[in-house]
């Protein structure tokens, strides 16, 4: 049972370093492709089979301070229009039957099981 054990956490961590490896080749790729085409001053790149539209558009970037920008997005009215739920922190307290989560929320819904499955470096 250990054998099975430890090929499985094995392969599962091959196969994280692989997805790393790829994530990561995958953005030095993209880079590329996006300098080439603002050097030609092209927006689709065409390969053997498939072509690649690179089209530039606007990011927004959000101040790093959160409090300060949610203060601000509900001082001009607008919070209740782009604000949502922070599922990360409501299903705990759910999960707790936190004080402050009413009986109506507990029935409107269901709690289950599930795994998350997470690799531990042994330093190894």
């Amino acid at each position: 049972m250990e054998d099975v054990n430890r090929k499985l956490v094995d392969e599962y961590d091959s196969l994280e370093k692989l997805k790393k490896e790829i994530e990561n080749k995958l953005s030095n790729i993209k880079s590329e492709m996006i300098n080439i085409a603002k050097i030609n001053d092209v927006s689709v790149l065409s390969g053997t089979h498939k072509k690649c539209s690179i089209k530039e558009y606007d990011k927004v970037i959000y101040p790093e301070d959160k409090d300060f920008f949610s203060k601000l997005i509900k001082k001009n009215g607008l919070y209740d229009s782009f604000s949502q739920i922070n599922y990360s922190r409501l299903g705990p307290a759910i999960v707790k039957k936190d004080m402050s989560i009413n009986k109506e929320i507990l029935d409107a819904v269901k709690i289950i099981k599930a795994f998350r499955v997470t690799l531990i470096d042994t330093g190894l």
